[in-house]
């Protein structure tokens, strides 16, 4: 799935001939954004598990929030600095964190995020929180929709 999402990504960044729309659609992109369903419980995983490469995935469950953000960051991460050589725009990475589920959540995204969307159970983990406010790391909230 990663090459899915990114491969286009990368090869419309070194050519946008083979794809114009795609290479103008990215010069209006500011970032990129991760939305899954957080409240379903996950297995903490192990050192092996997080050590498969995604090519390597054989396991049939999804795998871990921590796994998907490491992924989708790096990828992110190695893109912009493409597209910076490049002299293009580069992309901020906002994934859905802290909605509802584990903490582990949060904790990936405190160390991969520029900013985070939801972040509501974050008032949960003191220790977190005040680690997001010394990195000012941005919440996109929405009270009234998370508000039940």
């Amino acid at each position: 799935m990663i090459d899915n999402i990114f491969k286009p990504l990368f090869d419309v960044t070194l050519d946008p001939k083979i794809n114009p729309s795609l290479y103008k659609f990215l010069l209006q992109v500011v970032g990129f954004d991760s939305v899954d369903d957080e409240s379903v419980y996950e297995k903490t995983p192990t050192p092996n598990v997080l050590m498969t490469t995604p090519e390597n995935w054989k396991n049939s469950e999804n795998p871990h929030y921590c796994y998907w953000a490491y992924y989708l960051w790096a990828n992110i991460y190695a893109l912009n600095h493409l597209r910076k050589l490049r002299g293009l725009n580069s992309f901020s990475f906002r994934p859905h964190s802290g909605e509802a589920g584990s903490p582990d959540h949060l904790m990936a995204a405190y160390l991969l995020a520029d900013g985070i969307n939801h972040g509501i159970i974050l008032h949960k983990t003191p220790v977190l929180q005040y680690l997001y406010y010394l990195k000012q790391i941005g919440l996109a909230m929405s009270p009234l929709s998370n508000n039940k």
